[in-house]
């Protein structure tokens, strides 16, 4: 009798909370996410390989179940070490668009991206400025939920800035 009760408990509690979140809600969300940033640039021999706190404000549009479109601005943060006695710090940017295609896991969404980044970076190196700029391939993959309108969702991207940039972030979009 306890065993039937046990089933019966588990099994509503997974139509509970996992049935909502086993649809992908399509339609516009916006958002924002927090993590860090591995910088690392190499140039005439020396390397610059470091870390900071990193954000992302993000909003795209779900077409699908499996198919969304994205785009982001983020900050990559400010890293800094001191190189041959110097000074040198790093301050990437950008704005990236992301085609973003997923899977529905039961609650959990798992997805990947491919993305074009506009980046921006100055790299200042005892006080004097320069500045260096492009566009690059980024990709990324994670896994969310959706939890009434509010989608929960963790994720790594790499983008092929200099010698890369890795982000890796968790955060929350309000979906519309």
């Amino acid at each position: 009798m306890s065993r039937r009760i046990l089933h019966v408990t588990c099994l509503g509690l997974l139509l509970l909370l996992g049935g909502p979140a086993m649809a992908v809600d399509n339609g516009f969300y916006l958002g924002g996410a927090v993590g860090g940033a591995s910088t690392e640039v190499s140039e005439d021999g020396l390397k610059f390989d470091e870390n900071d706190f990193a954000w992302k404000i993000y909003g795209g549009y779900q077409f699908l179940s499996f198919l969304a479109v994205e785009g982001a601005y983020r900050n990559f943060g400010s890293p800094s070490t001191t190189i041959l006695g110097s000074d040198v710090k790093v301050e990437p940017t950008g704005f990236d668009v992301s085609a973003v295609a997923g899977l529905p896991l039961g609650p959990v969404y798992a997805f990947g991206k491919l993305s074009a980044l506009f980046w921006d970076a100055d790299v200042i190196v005892d006080g004097e400025k320069f500045s260096d700029d492009g566009t690059d391939l980024g990709l990324g993959i994670g896994l969310s939920i959706d939890i009434a309108k509010i989608r929960v969702r963790g994720e790594i991207e790499y983008f092929d800035v200099e010698d890369g940039v890795l982000m890796y972030t968790v955060g929350g979009a309000w979906l519309f």
